[in-house]
């Protein structure tokens, strides 16, 4: 929940000063009606992990957590798999269950690629058919305006199949070679957190028109100037952006920590190599997100100015390189889990380092947008602060398992050793984490980022040649 908090708290909105709200803002008191409406965002941070975890099953809130060891005739009888699959000929039915999960893995990762795809597409659709009545529609319009309101359509109605296309077969493919129970508990994190706002707002909206408080807040049919300074509607905005970023971002936490739980209810079905890295990806990727998200908190154009016009699109894309530069944290994730320092010192400044080329290459990312591009650097503006915080956290951790990783290793020795002397070559091999989908996720960022660097260069070699090489103007 502490997690969920953070990342759904709406602090654009708390920091945004607003200068001169008018006689209607304080006639109908809008001041404390948009205070409401970003407590359902609290709401949504609460009650979505607290409904994942009432989900009946393993690591169930209310679930005794009694944990039984089995007896030693089960550990008995698994010592016969345990030699089999020491034998030679049974590496190869090793290798191969190895190598179907890694491809599991790497369906999943391109499912919810394709997913997000879909889902970007069909959100850009409706954008462009809600903006559509731009163009007019009257038998005095020109051709060439026709003939554009056409295209806009055919490109939106194209838009809207691609987007739910892409969004059906994500959603196909993560129920073919998804476990059942995570995405179970994704769906109902993704769901419940999605839900909450909707609920929220056509509740206080009723409230609302009940008590006569700021009707032009929920009303979405105003239409958008952007040359005028509109703070209801600025308002109104921020709230659906925000609840759309928070119900992505919470609905992870809360599915991903409940099947976290599951696993470790579940008790020693994994290796204990599989269980850490679990671990440590939770506490990698979640703490990024908190340590980026708190890194905002500190900067932002809006502070110490009174009128700003543009923090709506500052916010939204502060969401978006939150979620940017969590993907590109993944990239790295493998390098910090295999790199195994024996001293603390440098299990916490490979991280710290890392914070560096992660804020680049999100930056890179978004070169585009050129003045907005250096948003993606909010970390570095602060010293870093955050960063470190970070790193120590995620090094810290990682120096303390690999401290306490001979151990494990010797009480599983001494457990599966039976009475008479077992040949050291005949143990089992321990299950490893796949990692085959953050590999794919590195080719991607690797791809990403080559043609983000080609396109910077080819930009400055335009520009060298365009500014500095062009004749002068007579």
């Amino acid at each position: 929940m502490a997690v969920s908090v953070v990342l759904a708290f709406p602090m654009e909105q708390v920091t945004h000063s607003k200068f001169a709200p008018g006689s209607y803002w304080l006639q109908n008191s809008c001041d404390s009606t948009i205070f409401l409406l970003n407590s359902g965002l609290m709401l949504q941070a609460i009650l979505a992990p607290l409904l994942v975890f009432l989900l009946p099953g393993p690591g169930c809130i209310f679930q005794r957590k009694v944990r039984v060891r089995p007896p030693s005739s089960v550990r008995a009888s698994a010592l016969p798999v345990a030699r089999a699959l020491a034998r030679p000929e049974d590496h190869a039915g090793a290798r191969k269950s190895v190598a179907t999960s890694e491809a599991r893995s790497l369906i999943a990762v391109v499912a919810v690629i394709v997913g997000i795809v879909g889902l970007l597409m069909l959100l850009r659709s409706g954008w462009q058919l809600k903006h559509i009545d731009f163009f007019p529609n009257q038998p005095s319009a020109s051709h060439s305006v026709s003939f554009l309101r056409s295209v806009v359509f055919s490109q939106t109605m194209l838009d809207l199949a691609i987007g739910l296309t892409g969004i059906g077969g994500a959603v196909f493919l993560l129920y073919q070679y998804l476990p059942w129970r995570g995405a179970l508990f994704m769906l109902v994190g993704w769901l419940s957190a999605a839900a909450i706002p909707f609920v929220w707002w056509y509740g206080l909206r009723g409230y609302a028109e009940s008590r006569g408080l700021c009707p032009a807040l929920f009303d979405t049919s105003r239409p958008i100037d952007p040359f005028h300074i509109d703070l209801v509607q600025d308002c109104q905005r921020y709230f659906m952006y925000l609840s759309g970023f928070s119900a992505l971002w919470v609905g992870v936490t809360a599915g991903g920590l409940r099947l976290q739980s599951a696993r470790s209810e579940d008790g020693d079905l994994s290796g204990t190599e599989l269980r850490s890295f679990q671990n440590f990806f939770w506490l990698y990727l979640l703490g990024w997100a908190v340590q980026y998200r708190l890194s905002q908190w500190l900067t932002g154009p809006t502070r110490g100015t009174n009128v700003e016009q543009e923090w709506i699109t500052w916010s939204v894309l502060c969401f978006v390189y939150l979620t940017a530069s969590s993907l590109w944290s993944l990239v790295f994730i493998r390098f910090f889990w295999n790199l195994k320092a024996k001293t603390w010192i440098v299990n916490v400044i490979a991280p710290f380092g890392g914070t560096f080329a992660i804020c680049i290459l999100t930056m890179l990312t978004f070169f585009w947008l050129f003045l907005w591009a250096p948003l993606a650097l909010v970390p570095l503006y602060t010293l870093n602060v955050s960063g470190m915080a970070w790193a120590l956290a995620v090094g810290t951790w990682r120096w303390r398992g690999l401290q306490k990783q001979p151990f494990a290793v010797a009480v599983a020795t001494a457990e599966t050793q039976p009475a008479e002397n077992q040949p050291t070559g005949s143990q089992p091999r321990e299950q490893r984490p796949a990692l085959l989908g953050l590999r794919a996720l590195e080719i991607a960022a690797a791809a990403v980022a080559g043609l983000a660097i080609l396109g910077i260069a080819y930009g400055l070699y335009i520009w060298f040649f365009v500014v500095n090489k062009s004749p002068g103007h007579r």
